[in-house]
Order: C-alpha cells, then structure tokens, then sequence
C-alpha cells in the first residue's frame, strides 16, 4: 500500500519541496525545521502558514524569547506570501515570552489555551531552541516535548518546531528525538557563493528524497529545487523508435540515414568558430518554421547577440519568439546552480510545449560547476529529461584541438550522446575548411565520411564533394589524392 493511501499530507506551497518530501508534510506530525540563523527557518514556517490560511486555514504562530512578535510581523510583511488580512482571522501570532518567564508549567498553560481556543490546522514554534534552553535539563525537557507532543496529536494540528540547531545537535536533542520529522536547513561557502541546501534528515513512516538539496532565499520567499537524479520515467511522450526529425541542414539528414531519431540527444563536438552554434540554432530554427517549439539555453551570448548572428544567415528570431515557437533562455556561468538550473531547465520545456532544445554549451556549464561528477550527472539528467518528453535535443561542446590527429574529448559526456558530430577545420592548400563527420549515431545506418560544411547567407549546408580528392580529412591534415 503507498504512502498517499494511508498517509494524508499538508503542501508547503512549493511543488519541488513536496516532491522532496514525498508529497508533503504528514498531516498531524510534529517536525522540527533545524538550522542556523539566517537559514530561512522563519520564512520556511510562515509560508506554509499563510497557504494554509488563504485555504481557510487556521494556524497559530508562537514566538519565543528569541524573537518578538512584532519583529516577526514587520520583516515578514515584504514577502508576497504574507497577507495583512489573514492576521486574527486564520493566523494568530502569539508572544511566549512572558508565560516562558513565569516557568514552564506556565508556558504550557499558554499553548494549550490558545490551542483550545482556536483548534488550528497548523502550529509553529519559533523558536523551540528557546523553550529547551529553559527548561535546561534533558529529562524536563523531554518531558515537556512529549506532553506538547501529546497536546498537538489530540488537536490533530500539523507542528512544526523551528529552532537553531547544529548539525552535530540533531543527533543529540530530545525534540529531535521524539520528533516525527526533522528537516534541516544549512548555509554553507563555495569560494564566493552561499549554497543553501535543504536535507530531509527523518520523516517517520514515509518515503521521501533523501540526500541534500538547494533553495534560494528569494523577494518571493524560500524557493525549492530538487537535487540532480535520475529521470522519473514519467514522459509526457512516447514516440516511435524509428520517427525522425529533420537537422534543416542540407546534407546532414542525409548522413543520419532521414534525420535524427526523434527524442535522441546529439553532441556537436567542435573547435571555437567551427559553427556549432550556428547548427544548432538552425536546427530549433527548422523546427520552429515546421511548428515544433523550440528552447535555445545559453551560457555563452545573450539574446541580442544570438539574434544578430542569425540575422547574418538570413534568419529573424525575434519572429519566431513572438509566435511562440523560440524560446532563448540566457543563464550566466557566474551564477549558475547545478539543481536550480535543471529545475528551471525541466519548467521551462514543459511550460513552451517543446519538442526541440538546445544547450550552448555543455563547456560553459561544466564552468559554473563545482565537480566533474556534478556536471556528468546534470548533462546526464537533461538528456533523460528531453528523452523522456519525446524532446530532440543537441548539446554543443568545445575541443580544444584546432588541426592535427582526431580525437574524441567531449569533456567525459560522450556517453550521454546518441550521435555524436565532429565539426573540424582541414587544411585545404593555404586555406581552411570546416568538415563534418559523424563520430556515432547509436542504431543507425550512417554516413562515416567527411563532408564540407558551407556557411552562407542563406544557412548551413553540406558538400558532400567538398573533398572528394583529399584524405586525411578526419584527422585535420588532409592529402590531395594524385
């Protein structure tokens, strides 16, 4: 029997966290959100309280000695999410601070009429830390926590404990301990950056994703994205395995054998100015021209930049962008997320309908990626990704090699690929050529010979007897056949 069948659960109000945790928080479980200040623990709490009041929800807010109420009330009234008329109608804030004073029996008394008096759907405690620093000893303090506990169950109310705790401390604190669930928030230093990673590190009797994930503390308040996994398997499309899609390039579907298979991931590997970006762009350009929405991510030009190189070749993109069949997505390396950028990758190809995509380029991803494995798993998710949405995908990448000896680098992504495309330059007398030549195309009958790629105005083609004389043209040093 799943998790959903038994167990009913409360939305935080981000889709990505509910995934993360499997669908939500269990309805009437008690889970402490643990971090350091400056985590978002505060901002965490109240979104979930506000999405539940505008559901007609009541929920009651207790502040501590480690913050007044008040304080809460004018730092949180700059969030979206907050809303001025749901205060003393479905979310009542309450200041422990005085019953915590007079001792604990007090406090209790305290939380326990308010409980009485308005039958919430949701609790939060804020800061528990607070009320365990009172109560001092671990037994009192146990004690309390289970006799909350108890409290909260009869109500049925869904808690959530929030306080400052370290990571070393959730192995240690008896709320922790009695606790349905625990969710942990962290900042931490990469070089310049602060990652937040969010860690669901118990939540009693159900599945949830285990493993770190990021968050961003953004205007709009705590915005999730689950860590790089393996696809779901849960495409919106299925397609048939011998379904093409043209490149649009005159020539190269010749080459595949009728074009690339539909849903296939094809890396263009080539030296700079070799025309990668150009074939890519022509290929979502084709595909717009024949009404399937394209996405163009980039981290190398802008938007401006990429619509002035296809002005050279004759194409308008800001056109197709009206329509709705372009979509350019601009990310800088500088201030790329591993996560938050395949989250976003993934929203935005199911929001335009794609069918085509594009990632310009896979070198300068791996840039605003802090380990080769992390870069391998993302490059790795987004061919899953568009291969389970029926999405045709091709992913430039960069070599290092100008002329001389072929090689295959690909940055260790090669596996990723279905086909994979050699564009090189080839010297041809005292002038350079560019050839193409495909490295791999998995299951397909191909064409492994060079062929010359033209770039005019008009677009990219093949000459297919560009060098019919010479050899040598795959390793860069072609011979003139005599």
């Amino acid at each position: 029997m799943s998790d959903s069948a038994t167990i009913r659960r409360e939305s935080t109000g981000d889709a990505a966290l509910d995934e993360i945790l499997g669908g939500g928080i269990p309805t009437g479980s008690m889970t402490v959100v643990a971090g350091t200040p400056g985590s978002g623990k505060t901002i965490f709490a109240l979104q979930i309280l506000f999405l539940a009041a505008r559901a007609g929800k009541k929920s009651i807010y207790f502040t501590t000695l480690s913050e007044p109420a008040i304080r809460v009330l004018r730092y949180m009234q700059q969030f979206p999410f907050f809303d001025l008329e749901q205060i003393d109608k479905n979310v009542f804030f309450v200041d422990l601070g005085a019953a915590m004073r007079e001792g604990v029996d007090a406090t209790m008394a305290q939380i326990t009429e308010y409980i009485d008096r308005h039958e919430p759907c949701f609790v939060a405690i804020d800061s528990y830390r607070a009320i365990g620093d009172l109560l001092r000893s671990p037994e009192t303090s146990r004690s309390f926590t289970y006799d909350l506990s108890v409290q909260l169950i009869a109500s049925s109310a869904t808690t959530l404990l929030v306080g400052e705790y370290a990571h070393a401390e959730i192995g240690t604190a008896t709320e922790l301990a009695i606790a349905d669930g625990i969710i942990e928030l962290t900042t931490s230093r990469d070089e310049l950056a602060s990652i937040r990673a969010v860690e669901v590190v118990k939540m009693r009797g159900t599945g949830y994703a285990s493993g770190q994930h990021f968050y961003d503390i953004t205007t709009a308040g705590l915005v999730f994205y689950p860590r790089v996994r393996a696809s779901s398997g849960d495409g919106r499309a299925r397609t048939e395995a011998d379904e093409r899609v043209s490149t649009g390039i005159e020539g190269l579907d010749a080459k595949f054998g009728g074009g690339l298979p539909r849903g296939s991931t094809t890396v263009v590997q080539g030296a700079t100015g070799a025309g990668k970006t150009l074939m890519a762009m022509q290929f979502v350009v084709d595909g717009a021209r024949r009404g399937e929405p394209g996405v163009f991510f980039t981290l190398e030009e802008n938007v401006e930049q990429l619509r002035g190189h296809a002005r050279a070749v004759g194409w308008d993109l800001t056109e197709l962008q009206r329509a709705g069949l372009l979509t350019i997505a601009y990310t800088s390396p500088v201030e790329l997320s591993t996560d938050r950028y395949l989250a976003n990758a993934r929203a935005l190809l199911r929001s335009t309908n794609a069918r085509r995509a594009v990632i310009d380029s896979l070198s300068t991803l791996a840039l605003g990626v802090p380990s080769s494995r992390r870069f391998k798993e993302l490059a790795y998710a987004l061919a899953m990704h568009t291969r389970d949405e029926g999405i045709t995908a091709i992913m430039t990448i960069e070599s290092e090699q100008l002329l001389g000896s072929a090689s295959l680098w690909a940055h260790g992504v090669s596996f990723i690929a279905d086909n994979l495309v050699q564009l090189r330059y080839v010297e041809v007398g005292s002038c350079l050529a560019r050839a193409v030549s495909i490295l791999k195309a998995r299951g397909l009958h191909h064409d492994t010979g060079a062929a010359a790629l033209e770039i005019s105005s008009q677009g990219l083609r093949l000459a297919a007897d560009g060098f019919r004389d010479f050899r040598g043209v795959i390793t860069g040093l072609p011979l003139q056949d005599r």
